[in-house]
């Protein structure tokens, strides 16, 4: 395998597996920054922030500035804020992907206001309502753009499932026949905009990730190599049917960096 001059994480089954860190992955961010690469996490997520992101690595023994943590509500936040700078935005979703819009400088509309939005972004909102799921659709009828965070159609929640962002935006597409941009994985948006953070290149870095439809074709798509951890949610028997397949696959995030190390000696 190459070595590359970034890296970018994905979180659950690479770096942890619920409240557990997995064997290998504070050494292989030890390693990146004593060989002067760069790295960044990178999580589907719209519900935290990416402080309360870093906040959960901190607590699992994981180096975790917050300027090395990218969630796809950020991402998000960081796209509508270049694209559509200062518009007028709805959000349905929670406060702090709100907050988010509002700390890139777009202006977020109250429900009162929503139908006028130039821009209605969509994420997980467990408090949608009829009236505000209403707004939503009011306004990207009148002509405002649709992004969504991300389209996941269920979210595990202590060994339950519950209806993920994908379920909210698939009422807003039914109602006005119009698809979403999406920047979450696996869309290349959330990769692109990590991308932009740290001034890399695409051909100098690898997606690490344990999901084949997640991000292996987020990795695909941006133009960056991709890596597979089978320490996740992919079975070494899912890669061989996959319609798109990663650059290298490695049964965990230690056997990657033993193989990085020898090849970068």
């Amino acid at each position: 395998m190459k070595v590359y001059k970034n890296y970018f994480l994905d979180l659950d089954g690479v770096v942890y597996r619920g409240n557990d860190l997995l064997p290998g992955a504070r050494a292989f961010i030890d390693w990146v920054e004593s060989s002067g690469r760069q790295y960044l996490y990178l999580s589907n997520n719209s519900m935290s922030t990416p402080a309360e992101v870093a906040e959960r690595l901190k607590r699992l023994g994981m180096p975790a500035p917050l300027e090395r943590v990218i969630t796809a509500g950020s991402a998000a936040a960081r796209y509508l804020g270049h694209t559509y700078p200062g518009a007028r935005t709805y959000v349905l979703g929670l406060p702090p992907l709100a907050k988010m819009v509002a700390e890139a400088g777009l202006c977020v509309l109250s429900d009162a206001e929503g139908p006028q939005a130039e821009v209605v972004l969509v994420g997980l909102d467990r408090s949608l309502t009829y009236a505000r799921l209403s707004v939503a659709v009011q306004a990207v009828l009148n002509g405002a753009a649709f992004v969504t965070v991300n389209r996941d159609p269920l979210l595990p929640v202590e060994g339950k499932l519950e209806p993920g962002a994908g379920a909210v935006v698939a009422a807003v597409q039914a109602s006005t026949g119009i698809a979403p941009y999406m920047v979450g994985k696996p869309e290349p948006g959330i990769i692109q905009e990590a991308l932009a953070m740290i001034g890399a290149k695409p051909e100098e870095t690898a997606m690490i990730g344990d999901g084949l439809t997640l991000d292996i074709p987020a990795g695909h798509r941006a133009g960056t190599a991709t890596i597979l951890l089978l320490s996740g949610i992919t079975s070494k028997e899912e890669v061989a049917g996959a319609a798109i397949q990663p650059d290298a696959i490695y049964p965990d995030i230690a056997a990657l960096l033993a193989d990085a190390r020898s090849q970068a000696e």
